[in-house]
Parts: C-alpha cells; sequence; structure tokens
C-alpha cells in the first residue's frame, strides 16, 4: 500500500512537471505581429510603383532568432523580374528598431488597367521550415488620369484647329498642347500652346499653323501606295497635363487631316511655288507685249497703206442696181 502511494506521487509530480514545462515552452514561443506601417503614394497609382514597409513586432522575444517573409502578389501588384521576393531575417542581420520590431520594405508595381479602389497585397512569413502564415494588407488605389476627345475643327490653308475635350471624371491641370516631330507634317512657328486647366466636361480649340512634310521628298512620295496615307494622314499631337495628385502626365494622340482641305502640298514650298509662278507669268506677258511692239514698228508702212487702202474704199458711194438700171433706161 506504501509502495502504490509513493508511485501515484512520482506520477502526480511528473505530471504537474509536463504542465509546468509546456505553459513555460507555450510562454516562451516565437509569436510574431505583421503589420503594413508606411505606402508611399497613397493612395497608389495605377501603371506606377508603390512603396510598402511590413513592420514584424515580437522578435525581442530570444525564440525569435529569424524569420523568413516572402511577398507574393497578385493582380493588380508585382514585382520586377530582378526583385526579389523572399528575405530572410536573422538577429545579426539587420538593426532592430527599439530593439523589437524590424522593417522590411518593398518596390511594388501597380498594373496601368487597376480599377480605383481597394486591392489587397498578399505576403506570407515563418519562423520554421515550411510553417508560412499567410497574411493580406489592403492597398488603396486611385486612378487620377483622365481621357480626352478631339475633332479637326477647321482645316484652312495652313491653319488647322484642333477641338479638345475632357470626357473623364478628374481635372486636368496646366494643359499644354503639342506638336512633335512627325513624318507627314511639321509645325510653323510655335509648336506648343498654354491652355490651362480643363475641368472634366470641359472643351477647348488649340489652332496651329501646319505644313505638309510628305511632298518635301517626292521620290519618298512615289514610294507610297494609292491608299489614303498620303490623301488623310494622321497628325499626331501630344497633350500634356498634371493629374490630381500632382503626377504629370502626357496622352498622344492623332486625327486624320485631309491635305485636300488645307489646299496645301508642301507649306512654305507651295506658297514659294505659287508665287514663282505669277512672277513668270507676268514675265512671258511681257515678253509678248514687246514682241507685239517690234513687228508693229517693222511693218508700219505696210499696215498703214492697208488701213489707207480699206479707208479710200470706204468712202466710195456704191449705188444701188435699180438706179443704175433706171440711168439705162433714159
Amino acid at each position: 500500500m506504501k509502495i502504490q502511494k509513493e508511485m501515484l506521487f512520482i506520477f502526480a509530480v511528473i505530471f504537474f512537471i509536463s504542465i509546468i514545462s509546456f505553459v513555460s515552452a507555450d510562454n516562451n514561443a516565437c509569436i510574431l505581429s505583421i503589420n503594413l506601417v508606411n505606402q508611399d503614394p497613397n493612395p497608389a497609382i495605377p501603371d506606377s510603383y508603390v512603396d510598402v514597409v511590413f513592420q514584424v513586432s515580437g522578435v525581442q522575444n530570444p525564440n525569435c532568432a529569424g524569420i523568413s517573409f516572402e511577398l507574393t502578389p497578385n493582380y493588380p501588384f508585382s514585382l520586377d523580374a530582378n526583385a526579389t521576393s523572399v528575405k530572410r531575417l536573422e538577429g545579426n542581420t539587420l538593426t532592430p528598431y527599439y530593439s523589437n520590431v524590424w522593417n522590411i520594405p518593398y518596390t511594388v508595381r501597380v498594373d496601368k488597367d487597376a480599377l480605383e479602389g481597394t486591392a489587397e497585397l498578399e505576403a506570407r512569413y515563418s519562423t520554421t521550415v515550411n510553417n508560412y502564415v499567410t497574411q493580406r494588407f489592403p492597398i488603396k488605389i486611385q486612378d487620377s488620369r483622365t481621357n480626352f476627345d478631339a475633332v479637326i475643327q477647321e482645316a484652312s490653308g495652313t491653319q488647322v484647329s484642333i477641338a479638345i475635350a475632357n470626357t473623364g471624371r478628374s481635372t486636368a491641370n496646366s494643359v499644354i498642347v503639342r506638336i512633335p516631330q512627325q513624318d507627314s507634317f511639321r509645325a510653323m512657328g510655335t509648336d506648343g500652346q498654354m491652355v490651362g486647366n480643363l475641368a472634366s466636361g470641359d472643351y477647348t480649340i488649340v489652332s496651329f499653323n501646319i505644313a505638309s512634310a510628305i511632298q518635301r521628298n517626292q521620290t519618298r512620295a512615289r514610294n507610297f501606295t494609292a491608299t489614303d496615307t498620303i490623301q488623310n494622314p494622321n497628325l499626331k499631337f501630344d497633350i500634356y497635363y498634371t493629374d490630381e495628385l500632382g503626377v504629370r502626365r502626357i496622352d498622344n494622340m492623332q486625327l486624320p487631316l485631309s491635305l485636300a482641305s488645307m489646299n496645301m502640298t508642301s507649306g512654305f514650298a507651295s506658297r514659294q511655288s505659287s508665287t514663282t509662278t505669277s512672277s513668270s507669268t507676268r514675265y512671258i506677258i511681257l515678253i509678248i507685249l514687246i514682241i507685239v511692239a517690234i513687228i508693229i514698228y517693222k511693218k508700219y508702212p505696210q499696215i498703214k497703206a492697208y488701213f489707207d487702202k480699206k479707208g479710200s474704199k470706204n468712202n466710195q458711194i456704191v449705188l444701188p442696181d435699180w438706179i443704175k438700171n433706171d440711168k439705162r433706161k433714159k
């Protein structure tokens, strides 16, 4: 009986020691907390980069010797091909922040077609091999871009007027319209015009003096096929604006422009050709007049005799036949 009591006592002691060890081990386990503490810019902008910083807290626990952190982004987020997605943090690789947190930075690309709103950026971490915990972090996205629509308002001579409307939801600030270098056309004089701010739904009209560049190289022009490439080439123009987040953007646009409606072929060359043709015509007429004057001078005696003879015949009185017959009867 005494032996049984001793055995029960020993088992009880072992049981309590096991419970104490389990509780102690649980208290000393590496428990981490991951938070997204910075996003720049905020909100993120489509077709650009966003810098994010994750903060790992709980690393002051001596059982947390290190952490394997991996960013696993899904659409609309991605990492560049040369970027590192997995970062292994050890106690001697990063300087602890206030001795109990680590900061993990990443640069993430936002897709150009990302929708405005909130998207989730996914990451996972582990303190042991193949034992990952996945977390998702909200990233706010704002599409501050706007859209433009344009038409050729008027084309006369060398002047072209373009009507531009802001058809998007955002305001376009500090708008400038430029005519870039291109194969079919070239700007005469200034190639840019300041518009100012265009709120959503507003429109403006800009005008430029445009010359055709197609006919300047006749060999190149002959190589074109009989399509509307020459008859209606596209006039390219760029719209520069600042969006609501202060980002400077460029919208590249183009519209077909009929050379026939502009009544021009090569800008300055056409006007010079017209002037040259007019001067040549005057010279030809002057030469003809000089030749006529010389002929009249040399043939003056013959001409005078001809008109004198013509005048004497006109002065003779010609009697009608009935008068002549009447005289013969008498």
